[in-house]
């Protein structure tokens, strides 16, 4: 009976110890990278404007065939949104996209690679990237 408490302390010294490691592998999520590029006809700039509840990413101009990236670590509660406001010339609106949603897009990819059409964005397969 006497070594109960022992073994319990024994038990949260260990574990203290050991923490590092536990986050290390379970609670922190893998670094995710959003990659967005333009490939609008015409060799139209594009301007996108990114942010989240937390963060805003500022104001980027993307030639054709540029790109613009970011990274981040998603939330443990699965609620990382990222939004983006997309312009260019002969538009008279702004088109508003959830970038990365993480309801959406946790698991599919590390590596989100968008690319902007006139008409639409497409996520890039990662396993099929051509």
């Amino acid at each position: 009976m006497g070594s109960s408490p022992t073994l319990a302390l024994s038990l949260l010294i260990f574990f203290l110890c050991n923490i590092r490691a536990i986050q290390g592998s379970i609670f922190i999520q893998p670094v995710t990278t959003v990659v967005i590029v333009n490939q609008i006809e015409y060799g139209i700039p594009v301007t996108v404007h990114c942010k989240s509840k937390n963060d805003d990413l500022g104001v980027h101009v993307l030639p054709l065939g540029q790109g613009y990236s970011f990274k981040f670590r998603p939330n443990l509660v699965g609620t990382t949104l990222f939004f983006c406001s997309f312009t260019w010339t002969g538009q008279h609106q702004i088109y508003w996209f959830n970038i990365f949603d993480d309801k959406r897009d946790a698991g599919k990819c590390t590596t989100c690679r968008w690319i902007i059409h006139e008409y639409s964005m497409c996520l890039q397969d990662p396993k099929n990237p051509g």
